[in-house]
């Protein structure tokens, strides 16, 4: 018999919307940061290269949980979406570097932030999940922060635009493949399978984009795989925890660390609007846990 996989965090005294929550915090900070890695690399590198390390040192971050478990643990009934969620990923992830090397870090994911919208939509869609009122509250809530903080737009369109778009349409597809295959599949077995399709699909284009990294370059493509796999384990955590529609509102939190990140380290400019609309996300975020909570907790003492 495999020993069951060590939680990282004791996360289970805390309700599932919490739990969610938590995760989809810490998925945030780890996304933003390897993105904003990515950001820093395309300088010197190609994206494909990029990816392809991004991939490599990724599955050394989950060789401990593979040989933890055995090939037992590989063992799966939906290897066809575990393929497809593997494929996806990485289109999203040339999407996401190819962007930022073109247009602002805070920029991509901005324009991310369609995707908690449609996401929600495609969940009661296709998850049949329910949407109480204080979810929709939270996510239009959320959502008029996040058009705070971006204002008035973006003035013109270009590729990187698209490509943050076509992101984003990724992203939507990888929340809710998430939440469907979590339903019988443990979240370190999506990453793992998700991490060797990635890795599979990446090498040929790195091949013909080769050039040796130097020993700089390569701390940071091993930070930016383990921050990457560290975003892949906290959101599926997330989405096992919570349902999609308690998880999304949370996502908002990746723009407020994105401009933070922009200002620390890219010298993007940061105003009062920033801090009003992370305000309102702040406030949203903190509305739908509590209902949550009260919510189970009536319902746990209901006869």
């Amino acid at each position: 018999m495999n020993p069951s996989p060590r939680p990282s965090f004791n996360l289970a005294h805390l309700s599932p919307a919490t739990q969610g929550a938590l995760w989809t915090v810490l998925a945030s900070f780890c996304v933003v940061a390897f993105t904003a890695i990515g950001k820093y690399l395309t300088a010197e590198m190609s994206v494909p290269m990029i990816t392809f390390f991004r991939c490599v040192f990724g599955i050394l971050f989950i060789i401990p949980w593979v040989a933890r478990v055995g090939l037992a643990g590989l063992a799966t009934k939906r290897p066809v979406l575990l393929i497809a969620r593997g494929i996806n990923t990485l289109i999203g992830l040339y999407c996401v570097f190819f962007a930022v090397s073109l247009i602002p870090l805070a920029d991509v994911v901005a324009i991310q932030y369609s995707k908690p919208i449609f996401a929600s939509l495609a969940a009661v869609l296709i998850l049949r999940e329910v949407m109480y009122g204080a979810r929709w509250h939270a996510l239009m809530i959320g959502f008029v922060g996040m058009l705070m903080i971006i204002r008035p737009g973006f003035a013109e369109w270009n590729i990187g635009v698209l490509l943050a778009l076509g992101a984003m349409a990724a992203g939507a597809f990888t929340t809710i493949s998430v939440k469907l295959m979590t339903r019988t599949e443990p979240p370190d077995r999506i990453v793992a399978y998700t991490l060797m399709v990635m890795t599979l699909g990446s090498a040929v284009p790195a091949i013909l984009y080769w050039q040796t990294p130097t020993f700089e370059q390569l701390l940071w493509l091993v930070l930016l795989g383990g921050l990457a796999t560290g975003f892949q384990r906290s959101a599926a955590r997330a989405y096992a925890a919570a349902d999609a529609t308690v998880v999304l509102p949370f996502e908002f939190v990746r723009l407020l660390i994105a401009i933070a990140f922009g200002f620390l380290i890219f010298g993007e400019a940061l105003d009062g609007w920033t801090w009003a609309g992370g305000t309102v996300i702040f406030a949203a975020s903190f509305y739908v846990v509590r209902a949550e909570a009260n919510r189970n907790a009536a319902a746990a003492t209901a006869p």
